[in-house]
């Protein structure tokens, strides 16, 4: 899939989201991005490295990575 542009991602996920935000964790390195699904009507919240990977996450364009302990 074509890498989109942020703003691009930002705009997406206001259409599919009320109350949506995007920001950098306070007690950590990564993003949260979350909001209401206007059709579903349930919260989603995504966590990633980067903004746009929170993003793509909460928008289902990509995958969580998932950290297994050693």
């Amino acid at each position: 899939m074509k890498r989109q542009k942020l703003k691009y991602l930002k705009e997406v996920a206001r259409q599919r989201f009320a109350n949506f935000q995007v920001y950098q964790e306070p007690d950590g390195p990564g993003w949260i991005a979350h909001g209401i699904h206007r059709e579903h009507r349930t919260l989603w919240t995504a966590r990633g490295s980067t903004e746009r990977e929170a993003l793509e996450i909460l928008l289902g364009f990509a995958q969580p990575k998932v950290e297994v302990p050693s």
